[in-house]
């Protein structure tokens, strides 16, 4: 056991017992991404302590606040996200990603639909059943697609709940069926 006392909020040791306080050392904490640990000695009267402070890292106001909508982004809405797409990191290989995780990835916003460890063979614009593009929840005025009808380009359709948009003249195909994704473009989640 060590002995000491408080010197100017340092500890100095001291040979015995009867000369100082027991000083009581304690191991750091692991502190989160952006923190150190900091050490510093606390009197209690009948020992002295190392106690731990967790403290953020200096840097500049503007990677403070930076870090704070990083921290703050995941919380956000669909539609407040897709306002705010800098916040997301970019999606890599070989990364754990939870449900709901939103990422972008060649300029476009995504949402992991499951929990899994990402794959380079499964980029988030080949695996539907992983990823999905996250899409605004607003409302948009569209009348309902009616079978046999013809659409011109940018014409605004709503089919099973979703609204799309025609993405070629002379239009037939139904919007939101397998091998439509040539002919619409799904404009609401």
């Amino acid at each position: 056991m060590l002995y000491g006392i408080m010197a100017g909020g340092r500890v100095m040791l001291v040979a015995s017992e009867a000369e100082g306080r027991p000083v009581v050392e304690t191991a750091p904490p692991t502190p989160p991404e952006g923190y150190e640990a900091r050490m510093a000695w606390e009197d209690g009267g009948t020992a002295i302590t190392q106690v731990w402070e967790l403290v953020p890292r200096e840097g500049t106001a503007q990677d403070a606040a930076l870090t704070l909508a990083q921290l703050q982004a995941s919380r956000l809405s669909d539609d407040d996200a897709l306002k705010v797409p800098a916040l997301f990191p970019r999606w890599v290989a070989a990364h754990s990603y939870a449900e709901g995780n939103r990422f972008t990835y060649q300029g476009s916003l995504y949402k992991a639909l499951r929990a899994h460890l990402s794959a380079a063979n499964e980029r988030p614009c080949d695996a539907p059943s992983l990823y999905a593009v996250v899409l605004p929840s607003t409302a948009i005025e569209a009348p309902e697609w009616v079978s046999g009808k013809s659409y011109a380009k940018g014409d605004r359709v709503t089919k099973y709940g979703q609204t799309y948009e025609s993405l070629m003249d002379g239009n037939t195909l139904e919007p939101g069926t397998f091998g439509s994704e040539s002919a619409w473009k799904q404009l609401t989640a």
